[in-house]
């Protein structure tokens, strides 16, 4: 069977073991949206990295098989973002989860034109953990990428010392594709629409790296870097 045909969803923690209750939101997808029937087959995923095929029972999914899909990439990816506008940064997670990164981390760089405060930062995560979801559905991903929030670059480069920050400098040298050659897990690091201001070029250093000549909008050069790492 291909599984990669077949409707999927992800229900972290599921009991594989036995017979489950699908939770409304994805019955409904399941019956009135792809209009499927009982005794059709779906995906299940654990969020574990195994897929569980099912047979679609009344509200129940009946466990079949175990498998274990070779679609996760073997190296782990951070994209560390400074925050764009919502729309921006709504497409740097559909677009970074499609291609197999691993973790979000937001954060606030001195030229960031949205300011969430702890409520709204809250209510976006959710919405970004929502989007995210339903890209590694659609990509035939087996984990859902994880998301953490940082104050500022300073806070995010002393947690991830070994991060690399895209650069859109002329002094900056440095090719990417270099400084991740035979890694197996890396944070990179994207500037706001603004770019990185004196102070935080200061605090960079030798951790800057370019993707080439090119200037790069926001929201396509952390997918630019993924892809580079991840579709290969």
């Amino acid at each position: 069977m291909n599984l990669r045909s077949l409707p999927r969803t992800f229900l972290p923690g599921v009991d594989i073991t036995a017979p489950f209750e699908l939770p409304k939101d994805e019955l409904d997808k399941l019956r009135k949206v792809l209009r499927l029937d009982s005794g059709a087959s779906i995906l299940v995923m654990p969020n574990d990295g195994s897929a569980l095929l099912c047979e679609l029972d009344g509200k129940l999914a009946i466990p079949k098989e175990v498998h274990h899909p070779e679609s996760e990439p073997s190296l782990e990816v951070t994209i560390a973002q400074a925050l764009p506008k919502a729309d921006k940064v709504e497409e740097i997670v559909r677009s970074c989860t499609e291609m197999g990164v691993s973790r979000f981390l937001l954060f606030t760089a001195e030229r960031t034109i949205v300011r969430w405060d702890a409520q709204k930062m809250m209510s976006r995560i959710r919405r970004l953990e929502v989007i995210a979801r339903e890209s590694a559905e659609l990509s035939f991903r087996m984990r859902i990428p994880r998301f953490d929030v940082a104050s500022d670059l300073a806070t995010v480069l002393k947690a991830e010392p070994k991060a690399i920050v895209l650069s859109e400098s002329e002094a900056v040298s440095a090719p990417f594709k270099v400084a991740t050659k035979g890694i197996k897990r890396v944070t990179i690091v994207v500037g706001p629409e603004g770019g990185w201001s004196p102070k935080e070029n200061e605090l960079i250093g030798d951790r800057a790296v370019t993707l080439g000549p090119l200037v790069l909008r926001v929201e396509h050069a952390a997918a630019a870097a993924a892809a580079i790492l991840l579709l290969r």
